[in-house]
């Protein structure tokens, strides 16, 4: 099986940490894999085995005629296109049909939480294309939420839709820190994150803070630093932007807390749970569907500061061993390539 992973950069993010643990799996389990960047490789490429091949198109417009056909030809040397996220399967998906490629099997890996566009959106008309002339026949969702949407709102037959659950692989950390300080947060810096929320629990709780992610939005990190002077939090809240590996850090920490207001996994969750580190996080995305029921402190519904506050207490106490066992029956490496590849062979027996 020839599987050709495609992604427009391996930037820090968490479909692109996916892209990379599931190229490394499928390569360590014998099979043939590609990855093709569209733009730039990004600073993940690094984490990719040093025997998997990475394409680098360089496109930089995204309509080159020369580019698109040098995309076709490469895309017909796989028996499987593998296309993450919206717009890189969009653009995939457009070459296909431009060139006429026939036979070749394209699958769209729908990292998102945003699942619909408005039509007073001016996104609305990719919006369009995307459900219509290029909509796809293979899709992958993260949660059930987006494989709901797929098969009701794109059309996306039923036996063509495939559910495949974020995990991550477990980091084996030799010297851990047994002397946990503060609180982190793991998150590229966008309102979505209401990252300001968890800078007041931490003066709430009259704890440090540290806050690990890329700015995305540069106004909402200003109007962050705003807000953090006016809670005296300054020396209490550290931002750190340049961490490719955040699992090597977290046995600094006592606690991690996760603030968004929605999320599809969300994998840093299984990133504190590979580590065995208690956390408490919006009841929102696949992990809470999975573990509310036998992790009910670790999720708060809403944000009332006076439940925040209660769970971080509590949680705090979790025995870690606990945490790291529940990674190991739900969120292993292994589950998750068996379940890839029998997605793979579906697809190319339909």
């Amino acid at each position: 099986m020839k599987v050709l992973q495609v992604i427009d950069a391996l930037d820090v993010g968490g479909a692109e940490r996916i892209l990379v643990m599931l190229s490394n799996l499928l390569y360590k389990n014998g099979q043939d894999v590609t990855v093709l960047v569209l733009t730039r490789k990004g600073e993940l490429a690094a984490q990719l085995h040093p025997d998997i091949k990475i394409l680098e198109l360089n496109r930089t417009k995204r309509f080159d005629k020369v580019k698109m056909k040098e995309l076709g030809e490469i895309m017909t040397k796989f028996q499987i296109v593998h296309a993450h996220l919206k717009h890189n399967f969009r653009y995939v998906a457009l070459v296909k049909k431009r060139f006429g490629i026939k036979g070749l099997k394209i699958v769209f890996h729908d990292h998102s939480h945003n699942l619909g566009v408005s039509k007073l959106s001016a996104k609305y008309a990719k919006d369009w294309l995307f459900k219509n002339m290029l909509k796809p026949k293979y899709y992958i969702g993260v949660s059930p939420e987006n494989c709901a949407w797929a098969q009701n709102d794109l059309g996306v037959n039923e036996e063509r839709c495939f559910l495949l659950e974020n995990v991550v692989e477990r980091e084996q950390i030799s010297e851990k820190n047994r002397n946990r300080q503060g609180m982190v947060v793991v998150s590229n810096i966008t309102p979505v994150k209401n990252i300001a929320f968890a800078v007041q629990l931490a003066k709430r709780l009259n704890d440090t803070l540290t806050v690990y992610g890329r700015v995305n939005d540069p106004v909402y990190f200003e109007e962050l630093q705003d807000e953090i002077a006016k809670l005296n939090m300054t020396k209490k809240v550290l931002f750190i932007h340049d961490c490719n590996n955040v699992q090597r850090e977290l046995y600094n920490y006592k606690i991690g807390i996760h603030t968004s207001h929605k999320e599809t996994g969300p994998l840093v969750l299984i990133e504190f749970m590979a580590q065995g580190l208690p956390f408490v996080s919006h009841a929102t995305g696949a992990v809470f569907e999975k573990l509310r029921e036998v992790l009910p402190l670790a999720f708060v519904t809403g944000f009332d500061e006076e439940i925040w506050v209660r769970n971080i207490s509590e949680m705090q106490q979790f025995p870690s061993s606990t945490i790291e066992k529940l990674y190991l029956e739900h969120y292993s490496s292994k589950n998750y390539y068996d379940q890839c590849l029998a997605i793979y062979q579906t697809i190319l027996r339909s």
